[in-house]
């Protein structure tokens, strides 16, 4: 048996010791097996000469692709690998309600799409998702600016194409107005976790694009507080940033993992259409802890539309 066929979620490799976590694993963590020692060993060398430079970076091995992050303990140097899918899941197939997918699949949509929640929840999936299911439903270019690359992206889905690129040292924003001048349908910010990069994804949203970006918050509501916040520290007065949200905004998503196999809970909030022109008001208001009604009025519409199509359930 390969290291590739053990169905785990983090690896972490030590100088002396390989440690294996999530997954299927029911000992957790778990040592790596002593067959699997030869894998451990080639995977750290490559973690050596591939991360010189870096603290964070991204390897493939024997088909699988890892994002790793160097750890310095006191004894030690230690690799920590978090495991990537070899394929993005379609977004229809992640368990969401098929009218939020509905949404997130609305053609010409533009705007900015936020996938919020806590580390390790699956929010570059969900993002990936969505970016991957539009290419194969309405073809164009998207454009990845991550730091490092993530899901394999990269290459043609159906009549659309990706192109990732790896913005060095978190540098979001100003590859984002790179980005922005290759004419992309498509623009995914790994993260948005300062100033710049909040604001340019803004300015970026209202310009005919769709940027779709993950953004580290507890619900909906402080997603768009945490962005609001950003975006106000580069310079913008409050005023011009509730505006551009009010107009750029297009879909809040939180979600955080629960089961096995673990699904999405979702908590979300739409704002292109003619029904969220409230929302959009208390956004450009800065009325943003009012949003909590509308938060659950859509999702007491979409329950609503479940239960039409499927009485009795």
């Amino acid at each position: 048996m390969r290291l590739r066929d053990l169905n785990f979620a983090d690896l972490y490799l030590g100088d002396r010791s390989a440690w294996l976590c999530g997954g299927d694993i029911a000992n957790d963590p778990l040592a790596a097996p002593p067959e699997m020692m030869d894998d451990v060993r080639a995977l750290r060398a490559l973690c050596q000469r591939t991360g010189q430079q870096r603290r964070e970076f991204s390897v493939r091995y024997d088909g699988v692709a890892y994002r790793v992050s160097l750890i310095q303990t006191m004894n030690e140097e230690v690799y920590v690998l978090r495991r990537f899918p070899k394929s993005v899941p379609k977004l229809e197939s992640l368990g969401l309600h098929p009218g939020l997918v509905n949404k997130l699949l609305t053609p010409k949509l533009t705007g900015l799409i936020m996938v919020a929640g806590a580390f390790a929840q699956g929010k570059t999936t969900t993002a990936s998702a969505v970016i991957v299911s539009r290419l194969h439903k309405f073809g164009g270019v998207a454009i990845t600016i991550e730091d490092p690359p993530e899901m394999p992206l990269e290459g043609q889905h159906g009549q659309g194409v990706c192109y990732q690129t790896w913005c060095e040292h978190g540098q979001f924003g100003e590859s984002l107005r790179h980005a922005a001048r290759w004419a992309p349908h498509i623009i995914f910010v790994g993260e948005v976790r300062d100033a710049e990069t909040a604001s340019e994804a803004l300015i970026t949203s209202i310009n005919g694009r769709l940027v779709v970006c993950t953004i580290h918050a507890d619900n909906v509501i402080s997603a768009i507080e945490r962005l609001f916040a950003l975006a106000n520290s580069a310079g913008r007065s409050s005023d011009d940033v509730s505006s551009l949200m009010s107009k750029g905004l297009a879909c809040v998503l939180h979600q955080r993992l629960e089961g096995n196999p673990r699904r999405p809970i979702i908590e979300f909030l739409y704002l292109k259409d003619d029904e969220s022109a409230g929302a959009r008001s208390q956004i450009k208001a800065r009325r943003l802890e009012q949003l909590g009604n509308e938060i659950s009025l859509q999702a007491t519409r979409l329950r609503m539309v479940k239960e039409l199509a499927c009485p009795g359930t």
